[in-house]
C-alpha cells in the first residue's frame, strides 16, 4: 500500500494523470481530438474528486513542469525566433503587445462589473490567453505575500482551469464554424 502524502503516491498520482489525459487527447470525436489538453481535463477531475498530493511535492512538479514548458516552447519556436523578427519584427510586436492589452483590459472589465477576486482574475486572464508562466508567475506572487494564505493561492488555479476549458472549447468550436461556412 502507498502511504498517502509519500513521493511514491505523488509519482502515481501525476503518472495516471498524464497516461489517462495523453490517452483522453488521443480519442476522436468527429474530426475533434483534444491532444494534450486532455492531461488538464484529467488532473480537473483528479482536483474535483478529492485526489490531491503533497504540498512540497506539488510546489517542485509545479516549477520543474514549468521550465520544461517553458524551455520545450523555446525548443520550437526558437530557430524561426530570429529571422521573423527580421522580416516581421515590429508588426508582430505591436499586434501582440495589443493582445495583451485588450486582454487585461477586457479581464479588469470582467472582474469589475461582476466583482472577480483579483486572485480569481489573474488566472482567468492566464487561462483565457492559454498562458501558463502567467500563472505560475501570479502563484509565486501570491505565495510571496506572508498575510496571504493557502485559500488565495488555489484561486487564480480555479480561475485558469474555467478560462482555458471554455477558451479551448470556444476555438475549437470557432475552428469548426468557420470550416463549416467556408467549407
Amino acid at each position: 500500500i502507498i502511504a498517502p502524502g509519500s513521493v511514491a503516491q505523488a509519482a502515481l498520482v501525476i503518472s495516471l494523470i498524464g497516461a489517462l489525459g495523453l490517452y483522453m487527447g488521443r480519442l476522436k470525436v468527429g474530426s475533434i481530438k483534444l491532444g494534450i489538453v486532455g492531461v488538464l481535463f484529467i488532473g480537473i477531475l483528479f482536483g474535483h474528486l478529492g485526489i490531491s498530493i503533497n504540498h512540497e511535492i506539488l510546489d517542485f512538479v509545479r516549477e520543474f513542469g514549468l521550465i520544461l514548458f517553458v524551455y520545450t516552447i523555446g525548443i520550437q519556436v526558437g530557430p524561426g525566433f530570429a529571422s521573423s523578427l527580421k522580416k516581421q519584427g515590429l508588426s508582430l510586436a505591436v499586434l501582440a503587445t495589443g493582445i495583451v492589452l485588450s486582454g487585461v483590459l477586457i479581464t479588469l472589465l470582467l472582474a469589475y462589473t461582476h466583482r472577480v477576486p483579483p486572485m480569481v482574475a489573474v488566472g482567468l486572464y492566464a487561462g483565457a490567453v492559454t498562458n501558463t508562466p502567467c500563472l505560475g508567475a501570479a502563484q509565486q506572487a501570491i505565495k510571496d505575500i506572508p498575510t496571504l494564505g493557502e485559500k488565495f493561492l488555489k484561486m487564480p488555479g480555479m480561475g485558469y482551469a474555467l478560462a482555458y476549458t471554455f477558451g479551448i472549447l470556444g476555438t475549437i468550436l470557432s475552428m469548426l464554424s468557420i470550416r463549416w461556412i467556408f467549407r
